[in-house]
């Protein structure tokens, strides 16, 4: 029989006679239903994907291993064949640390085993040969037991025994070991995979989110033994505390091994658990070494405490024999390669397997990278359960994609866009924008700015959107909103009135548009997936002395220009009712005349061997240059569309110099995007950090608060107005209202 086969075999004997002896009264637990071994199946699948170290260098098509599981699994009658189907996954690991336990070593079978075999009691069981039992205090005439032992067995054997004898047996060797040393010993570090955020999958690195493998520093032993090196011998079994100090001892020929059963490198081997339903456990391995386990002598498996210790007399057979001097089997692993995950553009309306796997993939990044997981509306646990039957069920491309559209819409964050399926493109949830903004005004989508004049002849500011193609334009919104998110409400309607203008991209439409005259006239245009930017001058002077200086058109080279140009002024309004061009970091340095070193709080995931969901955090510091300061007062204007980076720069200047904030709630978006893709070509945008204001209150889904006030009506666009910059003079002039939040 096969090495290969060899696991699955004796995991199917095992379960066989677990679920033939679970007779009354003590009853099997029930098989979970086919969507609950599926949701077990996913989180298995997840652990390994992004906790393995194996995967983070070797050429494992574990997606393939997954889509191979899932119809064995769904189709598992009994637990045998469920653990089985998933042990045959794991199988394409080829880890031996890595599948699905067999009854006996889950807790439950544990504790329902026969006693614990014997342990010698005799720490002389023959003459010179000291036996150490490290489960037992060790006595106080131990160095003098060393000094006149031959040879020295330490038995390590757990099998059994309470659940705290492994680490009661560690600490002890920790004591010992030295003692046992005649020479210095090396003892090399662990290697595992960590994660600091989720890498983007199709985006440009930023710097930011990273994948490696991480080996800890190893460790010297310092030698406290006398005399001439003497043969000692570990006595192990499978619930043994087998680690790297052991191991290095047997590859160094210092020390033989005796396993009770057959041991592999897993066994030193750092493990998370995953529960699988119907008292199964998996163990998937989290760390590697580059010292192998080999045994000197593997005896078979002790259940009982009658009968002669086998283990034992091959031991003091072994201790006889002089020691060998060999040479060192440290093994040099691989160095670890990121590789982006297959997003099957081909894919469009991909098999079933193949749409279970992107709702596996899409639900473990949310799951272990998105940083606002605890921001969301809905358990995403129960997401899981609820979209398996949708993704599952799907019985097109469309219905795919738009359940891949809903279930990113729980993720309530601003960041969030899909893009690369044509069915998202024809229902306006991904594709080319309308040459032309709207905003929600006194009720009704109303266009606030036109991008493009060209693409769109006709549109006007101040016109009010009733029509798309001839169907309410309301009513295409409405269609949009499972589908379509948002850090909050108003931020939501912004979006969800753009998203309803959408299309392909250079595809063309006609919108129903009303003038002040109130007739309703039909107006063509083109999308385009690149909107034009703002143009005009970047800043101007007004008669009160107060410069205005519009920060979606601002360049970073016009930094300095501006402020030898407005160095004089009393005031700067800063308009940030949109995107920046990356002028924060040129900015700041200007108006930092308070005494501040942090901008912002920093935090993001980190996914390890140590941790599956920690947080690593850091303070962002302002940017800092030899320039002159900026003395007048600042005001910056914000509104639903400051997102992001606009954001950021609020947060730097808040810091820097106490900048008032006028306008309406920001969109409350922030932290660098990051990405995944998905079966059928789908990438997904995100949110990968978690930003907060630099005393560390909460910004995602809040926005940046005005302290002042300011809604633009419909009459004021109309009339060519722009209210809020008005009532920012009116502040900077001494007489506008300071209240916070809306007029009642």
């Amino acid at each position: 029989m096969s090495r290969t086969l060899l696991p699955r075999f004796l995991l199917t004997l095992g379960l066989v006679a677990w679920t033939a002896s679970a007779a009354p009264p003590t009853a099997a637990p029930a098989l979970p239903s086919s969507e609950e071994r599926l949701a077990h199946l996913a989180r298995l699948w997840g652990q390994v994907k992004y906790r393995h170290p194996a995967l983070a260098y070797k050429d494992i098509d574990w997606d393939a291993a997954l889509v191979a599981a899932i119809p064995q699994v769904e189709a598992a009658g009994d637990a045998a064949a469920y653990a089985q189907a998933v042990q045959e996954m794991l199988e394409a690991l080829k880890d031996p640390a890595t599948r699905v336990l067999r009854p006996d070593e889950t807790p439950e079978g544990t504790a329902s085993s026969a006693q614990s075999p014997a342990r010698a009691s005799d720490r002389w069981p023959a003459k010179e040969v000291l036996l150490l039992d490290l489960s037992a205090p060790q006595p106080e005439t131990l160095r003098a037991d060393l000094a006149k032992a031959k040879a020295i067995l330490l038995d390590l054997r757990a099998r059994g025994l309470d659940a705290q004898a492994p680490e009661v047996m560690w600490r002890a060797l920790g004591d010992v070991l030295p003692l046992l040393l005649t020479q210095s010993l090396q003892v090399p570090g662990e290697r595992t995979v960590f994660h600091s955020g989720y890498r983007a999958h199709t985006l440009p690195p930023n710097g930011r989110f990273n994948s490696s493998l991480l080996t800890t520093s190893g460790e010297v032993i310092a030698p406290r033994g006398q005399g001439k090196p003497r043969p000692v011998i570990f006595l192990l079994d499978d619930q043994s505390p087998v680690d790297a100090r052991v191991l290095t001892m047997k590859a160094q020929g210092l020390a033989q091994i005796i396993t009770e059963g057959r041991l592999d490198d897993g066994a030193s081997a750092e493990k998370t658990r995953v529960e699988l339903g119907a008292g199964l456990v998996a163990t998937v391995r989290l760390s590697e070494l580059g010292v192998p386990l080999r045994a000197d002598a593997v005896l078979p498996r002790r259940a009982r405490s009658e009968g002669k210790d086998e283990t034992l007399q091959k031991a003091l057979e072994l201790a006889r024999k002089p020691v060998r001097k060999v040479k060192s089997r440290e093994v040099e692993l691989p160095p670890g390669r990121w590789r982006a995950d297959a997003a099957y553009p081909e894919m469009t309306y991909p098999g079933r397997e193949y749409r279970l796997l992107a709702l596996f993939r899409l639900w473990n990044v949310v799951e272990l990278f998105y940083p606002y997981k605890h921001l969301m509306d809905s358990d995403w646990d129960g997401a899981l359960r609820t979209f398996l039957p949708r993704f599952a069920q799907a019985k097109d491309a469309a219905q795919y994609a738009l359940a891949v559209a809903e279930m990113s819409a729980l993720l309530r964050d601003g960041h969030v866009t899909l893009h690369g399926h044509p069915e998202l493109e024809k229902r306006g949830i991904a594709g080319g924008f309308a040459p032309f903004e709207v905003m929600e005004l006194d009720g009704k989508p109303v266009v606030v700015r036109v991008g493009d004049a060209a693409a769109a002849p006709g549109i006007k500011k101040g016109q009010v959107l009733e029509t798309l193609d001839g169907q309410p334009l309301a009513q295409r919104m409405e269609a949009l909103k499972p589908y379509v998110t948002a850090s909050h409400a108003a931020a939501l309607r912004y979006r969800l009135w753009a998203r309803a203008l959408s299309g392909p991209d250079g595809s063309q439409a006609t919108v129903g548009v009303r003038d002040t005259d109130g007739q309703l006239k039909q107006v063509r245009f083109t999308r385009s997936l690149r909107p034009a930017p703002p143009s005009g001058d970047p800043w101007r002077l007004s008669q009160d002395n107060v410069g205005y200086v519009d920060l979606t058109r601002l360049m970073p080279a016009e930094v300095a220009p501006l402020f030898e140009k407005m160095k004089s002024t009393r005031a700067l309004v800063l308009d940030m009712r949109g995107y920046p061009n990356g002028t924060l970091w040129a900015l700041t340095p200007y108006l930092t005349t308070r005494k501040v070193r942090y901008g912002a709080v920093f935090e993001r995931n980190v996914v390890s061997a140590g941790e599956s969901t920690g947080r690593y955090k850091f303070h962002e510091e302002l940017p800092q240059a030899n320039v002159p300061l900026y003395r007048g007062r600042t005001v910056m204007l914000i509104d639903e569309r400051t997102i992001s980076q606009a954001e950021l720069t609020g947060l730097f200047l808040e810091a820097a110099n106490g900048t008032t904030f006028i306008g309406t709630p920001s969109a409350g978006a922030n932290g660098d995007v990051t990405n995944l893709v998905l079966p059928g070509g789908i990438a997904l945008l995100f949110s990968g950090e978690d930003v907060r204001h630099a005393d560390g209150r909460q910004l995602q889904r809040v926005g940046l608060k005005p302290q002042v006030y300011a809604r633009p009506t419909l009459a004021g666009i109309r009339s060519g107005k722009d209210e809020v910059l008005e009532q920012a003079l009116e502040f900077l002039r001494g007489q506008g209202n300071s209240a916070v939040g809306p007029p009642r």
